[in-house]
């Protein structure tokens, strides 16, 4: 090629790196859920030298599912440049009063230790009004229902993918709180939705002095903000609800709380609500009948109303190999479920286009009690890994990660568990080689 002239080389502007995403019959299409599995991200890289500690469990709240064939359909499914290690699958049916509403506790933590499994119980919501962002703009209407309106950054860094200028709401609850009975366990839910920073831009930032800051909260008390968690954590994805338990921290007569960071985070809504510690609440946990894992595609992305997040649409499905795959030894296509039946590093290994069908059998729940209504939830445990060239550990499936590993990547006083039962199952399953 001649030089001194200008070439103009096209370039596709989509994500890098995704967790798995979730999609769920409704009796009409496998309607997309929620992407989820990011706390479980391995080797993502927080500074020059450290990793974000992965928590492969997660609770994911599912909307109204319609049997098929005598079975609630779950797709999991990895669409973009990432490895998925998928151990565990259950269905979790949640029987609760009617008129109360029920949440697993979830976040993604950064300080704060992982919640540990909880379902919040509630009837009672108090709404903040108004509520004020970092430029004095009224954003009540925004964060008054789940909505896809946001209260979203300022202004985000354009230098650095995932990180913004830092921003806040401040929610003023007035006398509200008050209203609710004493000695209740107050919980903060906050949905929204984070565009992921990534290895290579949080090394970057740390370049030029800079940490992503988690969100943290903070009560207006006698003239100043007091901070009652610290960068605690932040909703993991797209679709996601935070839940923070204020209990012990938040006064009766506090009126304000402003929750700030530097993260690219939106926020849909916010509320606060007591948890009725009383409530009669009972849940079943059954295992998949089956899972499959086969090639599907990548589903293509889609806007419902010319807003971000994007979402997928499972019926529109690219099967081209744009994706680079990570190299290294996969798990076979074919029935996975003795895998996937329980946490126990045999994990079903996903390339990107990979699909997992989950059958829940509907008969295997009891039916709902009198005076009751049902939720459902997807109890997983779950690893991923991206192919960033900053991600430890990235350019291939290797070293297998395992649930009483200190860190990731670990060094070699640490390795997978060699015995019997993962020599067969790496012998057995682990036979589709994707070379460099």
């Amino acid at each position: 090629m001649a030089g001194n002239q200008v070439v103009t080389l096209p370039e596709t502007c989509r994500r890098t790196s995704s967790c798995p995403h979730l999609f769920a019959w409704n009796g009409q299409n496998f309607a997309f859920v929620s992407d989820f599995g990011g706390v479980g991200g391995l080797g993502y890289r927080t500074g020059p030298s450290t990793f974000a500690r992965p928590d492969p469990t997660e609770y994911v709240l599912l909307p109204d599912l319609a049997a098929r064939g005598g079975d609630f359909i779950l797709q999991v499914v990895e669409p973009l440049e990432e490895v998925v290690y998928f151990d565990e699958a259950k269905l979790i049916a949640v029987d609760h009063s009617a008129g109360t509403s029920v949440h697993p506790h979830e976040m993604a933590a950064v300080t704060a230790d992982p919640p540990p499994f909880e379902i919040f119980c509630y009837s009672q919501v108090v709404k903040p009004a108004p509520t004020l962002n970092d430029r004095g703009e009224d954003v009540t209407r925004a964060l008054e229902k789940s909505d896809r309106i946001y209260a979203s950054p300022s202004q985000r860094d354009g230098r650095f993918a995932g990180f913004a200028r830092d921003h806040f709401v401040e929610l003023d609850f007035a006398d509200r709180p008050r209203s609710l009975p004493a000695g209740s366990r107050w919980v903060l839910f906050l949905d929204g939705w984070v565009e992921y920073s990534t290895s290579t831009s949080n090394f970057a930032a740390s370049q030029a002095g800079l940490k992503l800051k988690a969100p943290s909260v903070a009560a207006w008390r006698d003239g100043c903000w007091v901070e009652l968690l610290h960068e605690a954590g932040y909703p993991a994805g797209i679709n996601h609800t935070m839940t923070l338990d204020l209990t012990g921290k938040l006064r009766p007569d506090d009126r304000k709380l402003r929750i700030s960071t530097n993260m690219d985070l939106s926020w849909d809504r916010i509320f606060l609500a007591p948890h009725r510690d009383g409530a009669a609440v009972k849940w079943t946990e059954i295992a998949a009948r089956g899972a499959d894992l086969h090639f599907l595609g990548y589903p293509r992305e889609f806007s419902p109303d010319g807003r971000q997040p994007n979402l997928l649409d499972h019926s529109n499905i690219d099967t081209s190999a744009t994706w680079l795959r990570m190299p290294g030894a996969y798990t076979r296509h074919g029935d996975v479920s003795e895998l996937v039946r329980s946490a126990d590093d045999r994990f079903a290994i996903l390339a990107a286009g990979d699909e997992i069908t989950l059958r829940f059998p509907a008969g295997a729940l009891p039916p709902v009690p009198p005076g009751c209504m049902r939720t459902l939830l997807l109890k997983s445990d779950s690893f991923c890994k991206d192919m960033d060239l900053y991600t430890g550990g990235s350019q291939s499936v290797e070293p297998l990660p395992f649930h009483a590993m200190k860190a990731y990547p670990y060094g070699p006083e640490q390795h997978y568990p060699d015995n019997d039962m993962t020599r067969r199952y790496r012998l057995e399953y682990n036979t589709r080689i994707i070379e460099p």
